[in-house]
This record gives C-alpha cells, sequence and structure tokens, in this order.
C-alpha cells in the first residue's frame, strides 16, 4: 500500500482548511487541479480492502409443528367396547396372504376308458358290466352339470363338445408359433409344462384335418379345495380327429395308436434334422382331454388340463435320434487315414 504524497497540494497554512490561501486567485485553481490529479493516480492504484462479513440469521416464516398425539381410548379393548356400545361391529384382522389358486394339481375321479373304446357287446358279461358301469357314472355327471349351472346359467353341455375341440386346436396351434402367452389362457397352469416341456429349441408342425367322430362328453366331475365354497369343474371329452403334424405334448405321453386324431407327427430339431414323424402323413388319433374352470371365480374360462391315460394303452415310441460315430483317437504325430471302400452311413440310436 502506496502513500499519497504531494507537496504542491499540502502547505502549512494557518487556514483551518490546510491550503494555502496567501494568494487568493492563482493559488486556487493549481490546488484544485493538483487534487485532481492527485485523485486520478490513487484511483488506479490497487487498493487493499478488507471487509469483515457478518451472518444475522433472519427467520423468514414460522415452522409447523404437529401437535402430540392424544389417542382418544387408552386401549384397544376400551375402542372396542365403545364401538359395541354404539353399534358397530369391528371384525377381526387377518394378516394372512391371499393365495390364489387358479386350477387343481391333477383329475379328480379320472375317467378309466374301457379297453377296446366300449365296443363290446351289450350281450357278453364284459359288456353288460361296462353298460352298468357306465350308468353309475352318468348319474354322477348329472349331479355335477347341476352344479356347474348354478355358477355358469349359460352352460350348455350339448354345445360344450364343439367348445372344446376350438379350444384343443387352437393350444396345439401355439405351439407352431411358440404363442407362449395365448396358450397361458388356454391351458391351466398344471397342463402348461407338459405341453412346452422340452421343445424350446425345437420346431413342432401340427395342423387340424377333421373330426373322424363328432366329439362328446363322457364325464363331468365337480369338486371343492380347501373349503366347500371353492369349487372346481372338470369335463371328461372324447375326441376322434384326423391331424397333420402332431405336438409333442400328444406323443410324450401316450402312444400314437391311442390318440384317436389323425395326424402325424413332424418334430424337428434346432439345427432343423426331422427328429420324430412325418409332416405330410395323417394320423387317426384317439384321446380324452380333460378341461377344467375355476367355477367360484366369475372371470374364469375352461382350459385344457390334461389327458387320461388308461393302463392298456401300448407305449410311446422312443425319439429317434441321429448320431455321430466317433472315430479312431489319434496321438499328436499321427494322421487319419479314411478307410478305403464304402464309407460308413450314420447309424439311428
Amino acid at each position: 500500500m502506496r502513500l499519497l504524497s504531494c507537496p504542491r497540494l499540502f502547505t502549512h497554512s494557518p487556514h483551518p482548511s490546510g491550503l494555502c490561501v496567501g494568494k487568493m486567485a492563482a493559488p486556487m485553481p493549481r490546488g484544485l487541479s493538483c487534487l485532481s490529479r492527485a485523485l486520478g493516480w490513487w484511483s488506479r492504484q490497487p487498493v487493499l480492502v478488507t471487509q469483515s462479513v457478518a451472518v444475522v440469521p433472519v427467520r423468514t416464516k414460522k415452522r409447523f409443528t404437529p401437535p402430540a398425539y392424544k389417542p382418544k381410548y387408552k386401549s384397544e379393548k376400551e375402542f372396542i367396547e365403545h364401538a359395541r356400545k354404539a353399534g358397530l361391529v369391528i371384525p377381526p384382522e387377518h394378516l394372512e396372504r391371499p393365495i390364489h389358486l387358479a386350477c387343481t394339481a391333477g383329475i379328480f375321479d379320472a375317467y378309466v376308458p374301457p379297453e377296446g373304446d366300449a365296443r363290446l357287446s351289450s350281450l357278453s358279461k364284459e359288456g353288460l358290466s361296462q353298460k352298468a358301469e357306465r350308468l353309475k357314472k352318468n348319474v354322477e355327471s348329472q349331479l355335477s352339470i347341476r352344479k356347474i349351472k348354478q355358477y355358469d346359467a349359460n352352460f350348455k353341455i350339448k354345445d360344450f363338445p364343439e367348445k372344446a375341440k376350438d379350444i384343443f386346436t387352437e393350444a396345439h396351434l401355439c405351439l407352431n408359433n411358440s404363442d407362449h402367452d395365448r396358450l397361458h389362457t388356454l391351458a391351466t397352469e398344471n397342463c402348461f409344462p407338459d405341453m412346452v416341456w422340452d421343445i424350446k429349441y425345437k420346431t413342432v408342425r401340427w395342423s387340424f384335418i377333421e373330426s373322424l367322430e363328432p366329439p362328446h362328453v363322457v364325464q363331468v366331475r365337480c369338486s371343492s379345495m380347501l373349503n366347500q365354497g371353492n369349487i372346481y369343474g372338470q369335463i371328461t371329452v372324447r375326441m376322434h380327429t384326423r391331424q397333420v403334424g402332431a405336438s409333442a405334448f400328444l406323443h410324450s405321453q401316450v402312444g400314437p395308436d391311442l390318440l384317436s386324431f389323425l395326424q402325424t407327427l413332424a418334430i424337428y430339431d434346432r439345427f432343423g434334422r426331422l427328429m420324430y414323424g412325418q409332416e405330410d402323413v395323417p394320423k387317426d388319433v384317439l384321446e380324452y382331454v380333460v378341461f377344467e374352470k375355476h367355477l367360484t371365480n366369475p372371470y374364469g374360462s375352461w382350459r385344457m388340463h390334461g389327458k387320461i391315460i388308461p393302463s392298456w394303452a401300448p407305449p410311446k415310441l422312443p425319439i429317434l435320434k441321429t448320431v455321430m460315430i466317433p472315430g479312431p483317437k489319434l496321438k499328436t504325430w499321427e494322421e487319419y487315414e479314411e478307410p478305403q471302400g464304402e464309407a460308413q452311413k450314420p447309424q439311428l440310436a
């Protein structure tokens, strides 16, 4: 910091202002000019300024503080007694998670298809026993149909076989394009894993040709789960149709002789090689399909639930896979030499 020194500006004078006033005219303009030059020079010099900052808290608005909560009733028992005197009944709270059971875990009271598809003569002993057992089961089916109509007033047993055929056809067509979202609405959670099992990297070709016989209902059952108000209905439908390209679900459980649809099974692996069946040859397929509905659910619908496999059904045919025969193990300094003659053909395991 520099000090201001100007000998021409300040002189000793008896005047109180400290300026030289001995001469009246000439010294006044000269002193003013020196003062202006000194102030201009001083303004151009760096000046060290120190300022003290004081922070003063200012309260702009008053914050809201909620008052302390004072319960009106000291205990829950006192509150319940006061509500009971007022005529209010407070239901008890259940801290349990709700469980939604969309379907059952299996087929209850499964229909047992008679051997030979019930084509025995009624004059024989076996034929009479089959007919008597069928009449007994029809009585239980009629009682179950009445139970279903209590929850679904528009249900008609005569129209159900055609509806079941449409559900069955659309569900298997979903396997061709792997439409699993639509398949969930057509098959229950019990049936869905069986239909899509082991076909993740495979191609399924399936198509419906015709029905050799009209489908008809062979059994109707209703059952409850956990409590009497949670009721499920199951209907078993016999189908005899002709198809081209059976799904993996059809042949993964039963043999082609039992299935009563006319179909051809064609399954290709992820490399496009034919694993099983033929896509051009149709087959007759006879099968018993079970459809289920959650009757107490107002938004429930009939879906495929499973298929009934009788004990006398023939075993399913194994899937033929193409395998490569491993060659001889060679050492690092040896070279493989192909045997002279006809090349070996790949074998089927």
